[in-house]
């Protein structure tokens, strides 16, 4: 099956309306296995949805909990079920190579595409 542009981006806005369900959404990230971070998403949490991408709004940066570089981002919602695995290679962006305990985690830029 191949979709059209325009259902990919109706399929993302679905995603981004069971995002904006509740209190906040989040985006864990982790270092191998160990959390790194919890970063409670903007409600809305989308900035843009076009061509096949949702680009979020970036959130407030939150303290790390544990030191290395990022291998992999959950976006939950905000009852805590999984929504998406990110490409942490694409489509997390931080403003450093690695995050630190007791450091900020500031995010550059977050999408989703499909």
């Amino acid at each position: 099956m191949e979709l059209s542009v325009d259902a990919k981006n109706a399929a993302l806005q679905g995603i981004a309306d069971k995002l904006n369900v509740g209190t906040n959404s989040v985006l864990s990230i982790y270092v191998g296995a160990t959390l790194a971070a919890e970063i409670a998403l903007t409600n809305p949490v989308q900035q843009s949805i076009a061509n096949a991408v949702m680009t979020f709004k970036l959130p407030p940066k939150v303290l790390a909990i544990a030191s290395g570089v990022l291998t992999s981002a959950k976006v939950l919602a905000a009852d805590g079920t999984l929504i998406a695995e990110l490409d942490v290679a694409t489509e997390v962006t931080l403003d450093k190579s690695q995050v630190y305990q007791g450091g900020y985690v500031t995010l550059t830029a977050l999408t989703m595409g499909v």
